[in-house]
């Protein structure tokens, strides 16, 4: 498949990282254009093609994909050399299970109340944060993801003994909980912490994660 790939998106979202890293281990070559939902220079072939205005949004030749989650199905599908998912059935769906997880449970505590809160909020929206909902994360909502991780860690990754599709989102929002100035208790958490830094460190990552440091620190200095 020779179709040029372009992917709208701001590098910091979560499900923008997502497909960046899908790509990045299947090894595709893409043009990335920044978007920034809330910001006010979105350019209009965006608008166009991206049906509910979120990213990321994804460029296949003439055609569109929408939902993080839809288009890694569709890389998967297009792309089949290095399988992001097991073939195994069960572990087919476990590796679901954990980027679904990752999305809704971890995207709300980590995302939208510590990272919205805390970065967000004073540099971007320019106002105070709301206190309560980074209280909420740090002291209830994330302790539980964090225990709920480490009885499920089993292996050095979450499915099976090598990095797939389960890692991308939930390894991800731990480089969004780092971005908060906030690491996993590794007395606590041993099985977590080790994980954290295990996965970090697979080229995939650690590539990303130097270059949304770089975005971070120019963004809010």
């Amino acid at each position: 498949m020779n179709q040029d790939l372009t992917l709208f998106g701001a590098a910091i979202s979560p499900f923008v990282r997502k497909v960046r890293l899908a790509l990045a281990y299947k090894g595709l070559d893409y043009e990335q254009v920044n978007v920034v939902p809330f910001g006010t220079d979105i350019p209009q072939e965006f608008k166009d093609n991206s049906p509910l205005g979120k990213i990321p949004l994804f460029k296949v030749g003439n055609d569109y994909i929408s939902d993080s989650e839809v288009i890694c199905a569709y890389l998967e599908k297009a792309f089949p050399q290095q399988p992001m998912l097991p073939q195994d059935p069960l572990q087919n769906a476990r590796a679901l299970w954990f980027s679904q997880y990752a999305s809704s449970v971890m995207v709300t505590a980590i995302g939208a109340h510590l990272f919205a809160e805390r970065i967000l909020a004073p540099f971007v929206f320019k106002r105070e944060p709301i206190e309560s909902d980074i209280r909420m994360a740090l002291d209830t909502e994330i302790p539980a993801i964090l225990e709920y991780l480490e009885g499920e860690l089993k292996s050095d990754f979450l499915v099976g003994d090598s990095l797939t599709f389960a890692d991308f989102m939930v390894g991800g929002m731990f480089i969004t909980l780092h971005f908060c100035n906030e690491r996993v208790d590794a007395n606590t958490y041993p099985k977590v912490a080790a994980y954290v830094e295990r996965v970090h460190s697979e080229p995939v990552f650690a590539k990303i994660i130097t270059e949304e440091q770089a975005m971070l620190k120019a963004f809010i200095g």
